[in-house]
């Protein structure tokens, strides 16, 4: 009897490591190879002086099988940007390799209008500039898509701008902020057309940038002075217009907490 009981639990153990071997992972997540998507639906990198102009965008697949090439078209519906942003080839994964990039060559950003201008405080009178990019992917064969469904991703290309050395303009503030007219200096971003007025009300660094059809300028709302009673003075709701090298600010108001100066002109030659 003891003997039997002996090898009825022998039996039941053996079931169990069977069962639990049976249980094992093995091989890819997703039974169906040759599968690919983008990581996540959207995708945010930084562009820099020193990418070699050169957007990497993370791709997967469902398998390490054979070399697979994928074609990717880009999208976009603003004006250049499928010109200046483009897919150059196939993604390709080496044999073996699970993940690959999709590469995404840049030109001339200057022939493109970035969607927005970002502006923060640094220190002292300096300012961060940042300008964005938005475009999207998309897998060309849509029958390629793996399960995850991610055929598709925004990429929210940034770029922080670097500005050339200080040169000499002028500022027509006579309507303005100052109420006077007289020389600042301004700096121009690499690349783009960009600039900073360097401290002209002895305060902070204002940047604004001029469209690629030469005429039109976008000056986001930002500090450009601390008033001694009523803190921070906004240079807020501007239009621009461009006439050679003179840039004339329309400024909507200079606000502060408390409430308005109203508006002004703001004229800037540019060196």
């Amino acid at each position: 009897m003891k003997k039997n009981y002996i090898n009825y639990l022998i039996v039941i153990l053996t079931v169990l490591i069977l069962g639990s071997c049976e249980k094992d992972p093995k091989g890819t997540i997703y039974s169906t190879p040759g599968l690919v998507s983008f990581v996540a639906p959207t995708y945010y990198p930084a562009l820099s002086d020193n990418d070699g102009k050169v957007i990497n965008v993370p791709l997967n697949r469902t398998d390490k099988g054979a070399q697979l090439s994928v074609k990717i078209k880009l999208i976009s519906t603003l004006p250049n940007y499928t010109t200046v942003f483009t897919v150059p080839a196939d993604a390709s994964f080496a044999a073996g390799e699970a993940s690959t990039n999709v590469k995404v060559a840049y030109s001339d950003l200057s022939l493109v209008d970035p969607t927005s201008l970002a502006i923060s405080s640094t220190t002292g009178n300096e300012i961060a500039v940042s300008l964005a990019f938005p475009f999207k992917l998309e897998l060309n064969d849509l029958t390629l898509v793996s399960p995850s469904k991610v055929s598709s991703t925004t990429v929210n290309a940034s770029k922080l701008l670097n500005f050339g050395a200080a040169t000499a303009g002028m500022i027509n503030s006579i309507d303005g902020w100052w109420g006077e007219e007289y020389s600042v200096d301004i700096k121009k971003a690499v690349g783009t057309n960009v600039y900073q007025v360097v401290s002209p009300f002895g305060y902070r660094n204002f940047a604004f940038m001029i469209k690629s059809d030469g005429k039109t300028v976008v000056c986001p709302n930002q500090i450009i002075y601390k008033h001694s009673s009523y803190g921070d003075v906004t240079m807020g709701s501007v239009t621009g217009s461009v006439t050679g090298k003179v840039v004339t600010l329309k400024v909507g108001a200079y606000t502060v907490s408390a409430g308005s100066f109203g508006g002004g002109i703001e004229i800037i030659t540019l060196p």
